[in-house]
């Protein structure tokens, strides 16, 4: 099965179960990189960036609870 590489807003915030508002914030933040796909496009997220960032909250989750 062919994995798509990359998500739309919409999609990326699905897998995060957050808002897009909450998930465009972060991007503007620079807490998630992503790229604009035309003038009134929406963004495009990597899966790599998502993942990365679901590992980094993990492990500050973790770190939380072990202080």
């Amino acid at each position: 099965m062919h994995r798509k590489k990359l998500l739309l807003t919409k999609e990326a915030a699905n897998v995060l179960r957050i808002s897009e508002e909450y998930l465009r914030s972060l991007i503007r933040k620079k807490e998630i990189s992503a790229y604009k796909e035309g003038r009134r496009g929406g963004y495009r997220i990597s899966i790599a960036e998502i993942d990365g960032y679901i590992a980094k909250k993990y492990k500050k989750e973790v770190q939380k609870v072990n202080d």
